[in-house]
Order: structure tokens, then sequence, then C-alpha cells
């Protein structure tokens, strides 16, 4: 397994700051509008697309991920 803190401890001022904008933009939490078209797209109905993203919106889920039943 990779060691992440001595990863980061080891790189230089300007290769981190790098790595840390990827990681923002890569874990940013998803809006309400894209977990409402994620459910909408598993076929969750549109009304209760709405009522479930309102509902876990202060979660910050950063991935939905299913389909494996597909």
């Amino acid at each position: 397994m990779i060691d992440i803190k001595a990863k980061l401890a080891a790189m230089t001022g300007e290769r981190k700051a790098g790595a840390i904008e990827m990681l923002d933009m890569l874990t940013r939490p998803l809006t309400v509008r894209e977990i409402e078209t994620a459910l909408h797209g598993k076929g969750v109905t549109r009304s209760r697309a709405v009522i479930i993203s309102s509902a876990v919106k202060g979660l910050h889920i950063v991935a939905l991920i299913g389909g494996e039943h597909d």
C-alpha cells in the first residue's frame, strides 16, 4: 500500500500544490442537480430524486456508484 503521507511530505511545494489542486477538483461535493441526475439515470423517478437529493445535500457526497446489476 502506498504511504500517502510520506509521498506528500517528500513533494516539493509546487508539486504538492498541484497534487492538492487535482485532489480538490476530483473530490468536490456533487451539486444537488448532479445527484438528482445520477439518481434519475438509474431509474429513480424525477420527483423522488428531488426529495432524496434534498435530504442528502448536506452530506457532501463526492461520488455515486452503482449499476453493477444493470
